[in-house]
């Protein structure tokens, strides 16, 4: 595969788990791209660690998403309570 191929690879991956996040968790366009691309999940991703790039769309989605979840909840606990 040339060093082509794979940025086309990649981008229409991201593109479809961009997407899979809108239809899954009814987020519009903008906010699943920086939930996306704010995720440690992503640069695996398209760093191509642990063969994620083989999983489907819908589940990297998930758990993207799970990530997110956790990840607020954890900057919620440690916030300073006035």
């Amino acid at each position: 595969m040339t060093e082509e191929n794979k940025l086309a690879f990649q981008a229409s991956k991201s593109a479809n788990i961009i997407k899979s996040l809108c239809d899954l968790y009814g987020l519009p366009i903008k906010e699943a791209t920086d939930i996306y691309y704010q995720s440690d999940t992503s640069e695996l991703i398209e760093n191509g660690i642990a063969d994620l790039q083989c999983r489907s769309d819908k589940y990297l989605a998930t758990i993207i998403w799970e990530e997110q979840n956790e990840s607020n909840v954890n900057r919620l606990l440690l916030e300073p309570r006035n």
